[in-house]
């Protein structure tokens, strides 16, 4: 595979998997990262373990990256909590759909 994927200033982290909650976030929460403004839905809450697991990550995806770039091919990340088994999917939003 060769390109580019692009980066975006917007990136979206969604949980696509928790086994054994031990927070408020469920399944498709998300939140968004606009440059350096961390935006989560009104009503809504991050747990900071899990978003201290993402957040290193996060600058990856605001960046251009080679296609073939692990974080492109298999963009999760999991949380630290290893019964909770939180996974939360790291994607660029495109700039022509980014607010």
């Amino acid at each position: 595979m060769t390109g580019i994927s692009p980066g975006s200033p917007v990136v979206r982290v969604t949980v696509v998997r928790i086994d054994r909650p031990r927070s408020t976030m469920r399944v498709g929460d998300w939140f968004e990262v606009h440059g350096s403004r961390l935006v989560i839905p009104e009503g809504k809450s991050i747990c900071p373990y899990a978003f201290a697991a993402v957040s290193s990550v996060i600058v990856l995806r605001q960046s251009d990256l080679p296609a073939d770039h692990w974080f492109v091919r298999k963009p999760y990340i999991c949380g630290p909590d290893a019964e909770e088994n939180l996974i939360m999917k790291v994607e660029a939003i495109p700039r022509e759909t980014a607010t």
